[in-house]
Order: C-alpha cells, then sequence, then structure tokens
C-alpha cells in the first residue's frame, strides 16, 4: 500500500520538478537581463547560467519543500529574493575562485557595502542584489551572524589547496560552507522558523556540499584540490558517515512542530536529496568490490569516477534509497503512534 502512495508521489514530484524548473528558468532569465541591461553590461556566460540553474532547480527541491510544511508552494516575492540569493553567492564565487577580489575587499564589499568604490559590472550587480536582500532581514543581528560565518568558511575553503590541511578541518569547511550556505536561505522566507527547522537547512546544506564533492571528485583531483571524498579510502566507511549525517538530519525532522503527514512529506523531500549522495557511494563501493580499500582515485579514468543520472539503474537506485528511508520513518512513526494509543 504505501509502496503505491511513494510510487504516486514520487511521479508527481519529478513531473513537478521538471515543469517547475523549466517555468523558473523563463522568470530567471528575464529577471537577470533585466538587471544586467540595467547595469550596462554582460555576465560571463558561465555564470549566467550557474545563476540560472542553481536558482531553478532549488525552487522545486528546497524552497517548495521547506514552504509544504506550512502547505504552500514558495511564493513570488521569495523566488525574487531567491534569484538576487544565486546572484549573489555566484558572483562571490567567481570573485574567490577567479581571485578578482582581495580578501580586504571581499570584507569590504560584503560588510561595508556603502563606501565600497563598485567599478566592474559584478561589483555593481553583487552591491545591488546583496543591499536588496538585507534590507527587509526581520531578524538582522542573527542574519549577520550566519553572514559572517559563511563569510569565514568561504575564506576557509583557500585551505582545500594545501595538501597538508587535515581531515578534521576538510569535516568543519564541507559542513560550515554548505550549512551556512542554505542555513542563510531560511532569512528569504516569509516565515519565522523553530531551532528545529533551522537545523534542518544547515544539515541538508551540508549533505548538498558533500554530495557536490562526490559528483566532482574527478574535477577536484584534476584542480589539485584536497576534499572528504576525494581523500576517500573505503567507500564503505565513508559510507557509514554520510548515513551520520542523514541520521542527524531525520533526528530534526521529529523535532518539527508539524503533523506527521508533512514531516513524512518533508521528509520524502530531503531523502530524495540525500539519494544522490549514497547513490555516488554506491558507485564508489562497486570499483571497491571485495578489497579493503579502494584503489587510487588519481589512477582511474574519468568514466569511473562521472556519476551518470540519466542511467536508469541511478534514477532506480535513488528511487529505492528514498522508499526505503520513508518507509523505515513511516513504520516508526505508526508504531510511536500505536504505542501512545494504547496508553
Amino acid at each position: 500500500m504505501y509502496l503505491l502512495k511513494f510510487a504516486a508521489d514520487i511521479s508527481y514530484r519529478i513531473y513537478r520538478i521538471i515543469s517547475v524548473r523549466k517555468r523558473e528558468s523563463k522568470r530567471a532569465t528575464h529577471y537577470l537581463d533585466k538587471l544586467t541591461t540595467q547595469f550596462g553590461g554582460q555576465l560571463q556566460q558561465a555564470t549566467y547560467k550557474k545563476i540560472i540553474t542553481s536558482y531553478s532547480i532549488y525552487i522545486p527541491m528546497i524552497c517548495d519543500v521547506f514552504a509544504s510544511l506550512r502547505g504552500r508552494k514558495t511564493s513570488a516575492a521569495e523566488k525574487e529574493r531567491f534569484i538576487l540569493y544565486f546572484i549573489c553567492s555566484s558572483l562571490f564565487d567567481d570573485f574567490c575562485d577567479q581571485q578578482l577580489l582581495t580578501q580586504e575587499q571581499l570584507h569590504q564589499i560584503s560588510y561595508e557595502s556603502d563606501i565600497y568604490p563598485a567599478k566592474t559590472l559584478e561589483e555593481k550587480l553583487f552591491l545591488y542584489a546583496h543591499l536588496t536582500l538585507e534590507r527587509p532581514i526581520r531578524n538582522k543581528s542573527h542574519y549577520l551572524e550566519v553572514t559572517r560565518k559563511l563569510f569565514r568558511s568561504q575564506i576557509d575553503s583557500d585551505k582545500q589547496f594545501d595538501p597538508a590541511v587535515d581531515n578534521d578541518e576538510l569535516k568543519r569547511i564541507t559542513q560550515e560552507k554548505g550549512g551556512y550556505a542554505v542555513l542563510l536561505c531560511h532569512f528569504y522566507m516569509d516565515d519565522d522558523i523553530s531551532q528545529a527547522e533551522q537545523q534542518c537547512w544547515f544539515l541538508i546544506g551540508g549533505i548538498i556540499q558533500l554530495t557536490n564533492d562526490l559528483f566532482d571528485i574527478y574535477k577536484d583531483l584534476t584542480n589539485h584540490s584536497e576534499t572528504l571524498p576525494n581523500r576517500m579510502r573505503d567507500a564503505s566507511a565513508f559510507q557509514q558517515y554520510f548515513s551520520q549525517q542523514v541520521d542527524s538530519l531525520e533526528k530534526e525532522i521529529n523535532q518539527l512542530p508539524f503533523s506527521d503527514e508533512r514531516k513524512l512529506d518533508f521528509l520524502t523531500g530531503m531523502m530524495a536529496i540525500c539519494s544522490f549522495g549514497n547513490m555516488a557511494l554506491h558507485q564508489l563501493k562497486q570499483l571497491q568490490g571485495e578489497k579493503s580499500q579502494l584503489p587510487d582515485l588519481r589512477s582511474l579514468p574519468r568514466k569511473s569516477l562521472i556519476i551518470d543520472m540519466e542511467k536508469p539503474a541511478n534514477i532506480l537506485y535513488c528511487f529505492r534509497y528514498t522508499y526505503r528511508q520513508t518507509l523505515r520513518w513511516w513504520k516508526k512513526e505508526s508504531m510511536a503512534s500505536a504505542l501512545v494509543q494504547a496508553d
């Protein structure tokens, strides 16, 4: 019975993600074109595409999932804020990755925006998006705290080009870079949220960052960037670490002040995201086979490390993972409810 309900729900989610992503791509393209025309220039094509792609997938897979806890979808005003957010985050990445700004300039454009002498289109656009997002924030002290933590994690990510950086530091950077980037997004939603919900934003952010690193192993090895996945020796042990992050997320979902029905719906969306990382680890476990360690990842060809999400087997794996995770939670909650009623 649950399998049929789950299959129908997942089918609808996939259909909706595809349709919403197409619609939101158009929205972001129109909005971004209007802004670049206003500021008299054009963005790098890669940055332009990154903003639109990131935004259009974020709305159905993250924002709508959190909004569903309150029985709604992301509003038009929230969507505009998220376009501005991805303008900020994508341009900040360019400032760092392409070394367009010094650390002092990065700090000034972020925290002394009123006196920053913007010259390029990218700087002017960043300032516009940054200040527009900041203006309506209700809890400005908390917002400033999170932005400062995200800023520090972005700066600390330079340590990933140092082969001497230890694994504990990489864990911290990965968790904080992904966690604070996603936690920041809750400020752009219209709702005041609980501590447990804030933790859900933070934890799924860390899981997304870890998943991105799993998908980017080949690219990061080529760029000499140190990440937890490309230092991996035992795929099974790493899967246990990944599962611990997912378990932490599930515990916070249990604490959310919503009905079991809405929490199950939310959990399904979160586990669908987690399934991508687990599927990447499944592929690495197949590479490892019965051996105690993976082969040297640097010795493997690109095709062995690339994750092809168009493969039916990979899609089926994600489906099964999400089904098993949600079924386990549903059974646990049903049993707990039965015990309460028996008392």
